[in-house]
């Protein structure tokens, strides 16, 4: 069985982390998604880098190779409006490119939880491009509830889950 494994980033891991950030971006260009913009370069390792400083951005390795990352945090006024102290909220969810359909999402959502539980908050929350039917239905999968809609030029479902 494979060994998975979930550290926070440091600056060392920027390059890698800007790699699995760009090849989500481009899965998601597939779908139609352009909720991280269109084409181009997608994420800079500058961007990557001031992430990392700046968030809870963590990697994901299996059996010691980086092949995914997510940020948790405590707070989504941007997307969810001012809210009481309930819940942790999940950006950025990425796999590296050959590495999708191995549990890595569910891995990541899961020690999210865990994680959002041990604060004795109660609801793990994501948001995500309405138009992206596959990724809506990939985390309604999950047990996540679409709670609403968020529109600010660019349409978000509002996803959350019970931590417990």
């Amino acid at each position: 069985m494979a060994s998975k494994n979930i550290r926070r980033a440091t600056a060392e891991d920027v390059p890698v982390l800007t790699q699995i950030r760009n090849d989500a971006h481009a899965k998601k260009v597939v779908h139609g998604d352009y909720a991280w913009g269109k084409e181009g370069d997608g994420f800079s390792e500058r961007w990557v880098r001031n992430n990392v400083a700046e968030k809870e951005v963590y990697v994901v390795e299996l059996d010691g190779t980086p092949v995914g990352t997510f940020s948790l945090d405590l707070d989504d006024e941007k997307h969810w409006g001012p809210q009481e102290p309930i819940a942790g909220y999940v950006h950025g969810l990425c796999v590296r490119e050959g590495f999708n359909g191995r549990g890595l999402g569910r891995f990541m959502l899961d020690w999210c939880a865990n994680r959002v539980s041990g604060l004795n908050r109660r609801f793990v929350r994501l948001d995500c491009a309405v138009q992206n039917a596959k990724l809506c239905a990939y985390y309604e999968s999950l047990g996540f509830i679409r709670v609403g809609l968020k529109s600010d030029g660019y349409v978000w479902s509002l996803y959350e889950k019970s931590a417990d």
